[in-house]
């Protein structure tokens, strides 16, 4: 299933257009970011839906639009078990060095950052007041993310997209790129029903399903002669 993780901001299925409009401005600087007292994606939606996925392909496409290569990502992952003292002194040591690429900018990613209590999203926020840093931030619950945060991210909504029609797409164009069988529409469809917006559902499955195909011409039935 890995080998068919999108490489790109083209390949995601988002939830609307509006959302990929959002983003595709901000890689091709119409939207000013980071500015503003914004430097944070707030990749919000349900389970499987391709957040943490997408935060590196973020990145790295971003870092691109300097002419550069490649970004250098530190991966912040929150999960209770570090003070936020030692959080706040670790990541300023960080964004003190002088980051080695065409942006300048250092960039942080907090997977499920929900994990912090208020008091700790809060002093995270302060340390956020800087323009030479670029945040993505994950979260399955957008309802426990402190307010102040949230007005110095660009929220974007990662759940399943309102056009089945899009994963259909993405599919064919897994299948294309892996030479698996193809699929008829109908069975794409009902694959992406049933998976609703789960890639890692969707994934598999399409898998299971082309696995089982026997990409052959029918046999033709031998004929018998009677009298």
């Amino acid at each position: 299933m890995s080998n068919f993780t999108p490489s790109s901001t083209a390949e995601m299925v988002f939830s609307n257009a509006e959302t990929k409009q959002l983003l595709v401005d901000i890689l091709q600087h119409n939207i000013s970011f980071p500015s503003n007292g914004r430097n944070t994606l707030l990749l919000y939606g349900s389970f499987g839906s391709g957040k943490t996925t997408y935060a590196n392909i973020f990145f790295n496409e971003y870092e691109k639009s300097y002419n550069g290569s490649t970004a250098l990502v530190e991966n912040v992952f929150v999960d209770g078990s570090e003070g936020i003292a030692k959080t706040i002194d670790r990541l300023n040591n960080i964004a003190s060095l002088i980051p080695f690429n065409h942006s300048n900018k250092h960039y942080f990613l907090f997977d499920e950052v929900d994990g912090y209590k208020t008091v700790q999203q809060q002093r995270l926020k302060s340390w956020m007041n800087r323009e030479h840093i670029v945040c993505v931030m994950t979260t399955n619950h957008i309802q426990r993310i402190d307010k102040g945060l949230r007005s110095r991210c660009f929220e974007v909504e990662f759940n399943a997209s309102t056009n089945v029609y899009d994963y259909v797409q993405r599919m064919k164009q897994i299948i294309q790129q892996h030479k698996m069988p193809m699929l008829s529409d109908e069975a794409l469809y009902h694959i992406a029903e049933r998976g609703k917006g789960d890639w890692r559902d969707i994934c598999s499955t399409l898998q299971r399903v082309c696995s089982g195909v026997v990409d052959k011409p029918p046999t033709k039935p031998k004929l018998t002669i009677v009298g």
